[in-house]
């Protein structure tokens, strides 16, 4: 190839048709450069913009490029060229996409041989772009090609989407690809979907969050069934939430499960948001498990608290603390006199003669 064409042709294609229109650059030779180039931009455009060329020689030429692009606007946009030869360059890429799109858009296209193709490919997305957008495309065998990817999005949308799937083989699909997500969406989305069989799959999945938003969204879900679920896997949050805004849940049985469970914040949080909670047994496994502050915000802030109870356990909790601290004070000084450390003795001699004045009275473990 000439040097010059070739860095012009870099550097300025536009400039080079020009050039070729102008007669500057002799036609022949510039074909033999933009083959020569192996760049299927070049040649797509040498082909669609200089008039008499010899569209055989750049198909070839943009066939051996492996552009799928290029390849496919070759087909699309220059008159006359060969499609079957087009397509099986396009089918040898692997390019999902433009596999795709020479089915839907190239007239005279083997949908048959790039629907093969396509699933060879395993591209979810495009076995499903494929399916809706092809006429003539055999759903059977494209729904066969996308179980096979074990993509639960692109079963889910192709259950949801395309007329003619087979619904229950694509709710097994999904069901085995054990996505907590899209079991719940194909429950909610699909018609015709097996409620129980998805309903315990995705029990099996012990996703909490995606157990709690089909209790709430899936009609015919088995409350009860996905109740303790929740509860068997712990999650406060959901326990919770199940409990907030699920119809029909046993609101003791979450309790219990909260308390069980022992997070104080959560426990907080459940008499705070869930109607018909037990503020009591809430108030009790909060005094029971929490510190000064806890007893004192619960009984400030949640509606029905118990304030005298609260008064009474946190009187008691003061006493116990100053007991407490006044012990400290005494194992201190018996250690420094062990130790014989009078100078530590003398320096906090005010500390220590507080625990032996007549007023000094603790009361230990009330």
């Amino acid at each position: 190839m000439n040097s010059y064409i070739k860095l012009l042709m870099n550097q300025n294609f536009g400039g080079f048709k020009k050039l070729i229109e102008l007669g500057v650059i002799n036609k022949e030779i510039a074909c033999n450069a933009v083959i020569e180039s192996k760049d299927g931009y070049y040649i797509y455009y040498f082909a669609r913009d200089i008039e008499d060329v010899n569209i055989d020689i750049l198909c070839d030429a943009i066939c051996k490029s492996q552009d799928a692009t290029y390849i496919y606007e070759f087909a699309e946009n220059i008159e006359g060229v060969n499609i079957p030869k087009l397509e099986d360059a396009l089918i040898k890429t692997m390019n999902a996409n433009h596999i795709f799109l020479f089915a839907k858009n190239i007239e005279g296209a083997n949908v048959e041989k790039l629907q093969d193709a396509i699933i060879q490919t395993k591209n979810a997305s495009c076995i499903y772009q494929f399916a809706k957008g092809v006429e003539s495309a055999n759903i059977p065998k494209l729904e066969y090609g996308i179980i096979q990817t074990r993509h639960a999005y692109w079963l889910y949308r192709f259950a949801k989407d395309i007329e003619g799937a087979n619904i229950s083989k694509l709710e097994d699909a999904v069901i085995r690809t054990r996505n907590a997500e899209y079991i719940c969406e194909f429950a909610i989305f699909v018609k015709g979907a097996n409620i129980p069989k998805l309903e315990d799959a995705l029990i099996q999945t012990g996703n909490a969050e995606q157990i709690y938003w089909f209790a709430r969204q899936v009609k015919g879900s088995n409350i009860k069934k996905l109740e303790d679920a929740i509860i068997q896997i712990g999650n406060t949050e959901y326990i919770r939430n199940f409990a907030r805004d699920i119809e029909g849940a046993n609101i003791e049985n979450l309790e219990d499960a909260i308390i069980l469970i022992g997070k104080k914040e959560w426990i907080y949080n459940f008499a705070r948001d869930v109607n018909g909670a037990n503020i009591e047994k809430l108030q009790d496994a909060i005094i029971q498990i929490g510190d000064y502050e806890d007893i004192y915000l619960f009984a400030m802030r949640i509606k029905g608290a118990n304030l005298e109870k609260a008064k009474q356990v946190l009187e008691r909790k003061k006493v116990n603390m100053e007991a407490e601290k006044v012990n400290k004070k005494y194992i201190n000084l018996i250690n420094l006199l062990q130790q014989k450390n009078y100078e530590a003795i003398v320096i906090d001699s005010k500390k220590f003669k507080h625990l032996f004045t007549d007023d000094t009275n603790f009361k230990i473990g009330r």
